[in-house]
This record gives C-alpha cells, sequence and structure tokens, in this order.
C-alpha cells in the first residue's frame, strides 16, 4: 500500500508571520496557502482540513484572503467529488481549518473531543478563531488522543496551538510524514537564532499563536522527532507542491 499526500490550495490569506513563530518576525507580513490535504492509495480517499472560501473567511478576519479556485475544484484535481468523501481529518475547529466541511455532506469528521468542546465555549482572546455555525451539526466522531484512523494513518494528539490540535501521522514509501495540524511554517523547524542570547538554543519553535506555549513546543519537537518528512501547515511551498512524497 503507497499511500501518498497531495495538499490542494482553495485560497491564501495574508498573515503576519509572528503568528506563525513565537517570538519571531513581527511584523513581517505574506500571503500563506490556506491548504487542506487529500491521503490517497489506501481503503479509501481521507482529507485531511477544508480550508475555506474568501466569502466567509474575510468576514472573520481583519488581513486579506482571496480564493485561488474553489474547493469542488480543488477537489477535482486529484479527481474526487465532496460526495465521494466519507472520512475528513479535522486538525482543529479554527475557521480556515473547517470552512468548507459543510459541503461534504457524506462525510464523518475525526476530531478530538477536547476541540470541539473548547470550541463551542472558547477564551474571548481564541473566540474570533472559533465560528460555530461552520462545524456545529457535522457528523462528528470524537476520540481522546492518539487513534489510528486506517492502516497507515495515525492521528498524534498535539495539543498546545489548541487543546485537541492533532497531527497526522501517513506512513509512505519514503517514511512517515507527517502534517503539522498546527498553525506554522517551515521556519517553525529550522531553528536558526533564539530569541534572547542563552546558551540553550530551543530545538523548534512553537506556534506564536497558542494557549500552552511549553505545550505547544513540546508537541512541534513530538512531530519533528517523529517524521522523516515534515508538512508544515501553511509553509508557502505547499503552493507548489503536488504530492508528498514526489
Amino acid at each position: 500500500m503507497a499511500l501518498t499526500i497531495h495538499p490542494l490550495v482553495p485560497s491564501r490569506l495574508v498573515i503576519d508571520l509572528g503568528r506563525m513563530t513565537y517570538l519571531r518576525n513581527y511584523g513581517v507580513s505574506k500571503w500563506l496557502p490556506c491548504p487542506f490535504y487529500v491521503i490517497k492509495g489506501g481503503e479509501e480517499p481521507v482529507l485531511v482540513d477544508t480550508s475555506g472560501p474568501a466569502a466567509v473567511m474575510s468576514k472573520l478576519r481583519v488581513e486579506p484572503v482571496e480564493d485561488i479556485m474553489t474547493f469542488e475544484t480543488a477537489l477535482d484535481q486529484v479527481n474526487l467529488k465532496p460526495e465521494q468523501i466519507r472520512k475528513v481529518i479535522l486538525t482543529h475547529l479554527m475557521y480556515d481549518h473547517c470552512a468548507n466541511a459543510k459541503r461534504l455532506s457524506n462525510a464523518t469528521f475525526y476530531t478530538q473531543q477536547a476541540e470541539l468542546e473548547f470550541a463551542r465555549n472558547p477564551h474571548p482572546l481564541y473566540a474570533g478563531v472559533y465560528h460555530r455555525p461552520l462545524f456545529e451539526d457535522l457528523n462528528f466522531q470524537l476520540i481522546r488522543g492518539d487513534y489510528e484512523l486506517m492502516p497507515g494513518i495515525r492521528l498524534l494528539h498535539t495539543p498546545g496551538h489548541s487543546p485537541g490540535n492533532q497531527s497526522v501521522a501517513v506512513s509512505t514509501q519514503a517514511g512517515m510524514a507527517i502534517i503539522t495540524g498546527f498553525c506554522c511554517i517551515g521556519e517553525n523547524f529550522e531553528v536558526k537564532d533564539g530569541a534572547w542570547v542563552s546558551d540553550q538554543m530551543p530545538e523548534v519553535i512553537p506556534p506564536g499563536i497558542h494557549l500552552d506555549m511549553p505545550q505547544a513546543y513540546n508537541s512541534a519537537k513530538r512531530v519533528a522527532d517523529l517524521a522523516d518528512i515534515l508538512i508544515p501547515m501553511h509553509d508557502p511551498i505547499m503552493t507548489a507542491k503536488r504530492q508528498i512524497p514526489e
């Protein structure tokens, strides 16, 4: 069984990179992809997140967002239709990860119980990124902790960015590929300097947005230690990738 991962980018958004990299890059804004991923080659195709359209997301954020293609066009690139999708892993329930979920009428959505509970009653500082109409009444399969979805696909509970963030570990011919789930870019795993003068250099950089910084650090390090192929959720390279591994 040769599993492959296909990044699909229906939209992109402008974001201050400080939100991706803790204590770094504040004031530097870039267009970053808002992808979802399709895992093919197993029992059936599996989606990881759903991204969202500009018409929805532009009402929920202050920075610009624009469409690149429709959700349906993105799926068509891997010869799929929305009605064919029966399994969707939602890494977390922030709007840019689930805003197309209700287009998938036949799907079951695999989500950490801790994430759904928090999303329904978020901290005030997080309330803006959890938009209840996008995920309420979905057909959820709630899980707790690590979980084997099917042979070759394992969900890893990696909290910190959010209480129920989960990363997705996929066994490929080139080794273990992990979709981080938490919002990050490649720089989170390419530490070149510290935020302070110190003899303790961090091994990873946690997301700039987090509820628990040490927990987010430990989750990022766990992913980095386990992965042969790292897939940072919002890295610009995802716009050009067609298949992982190539």
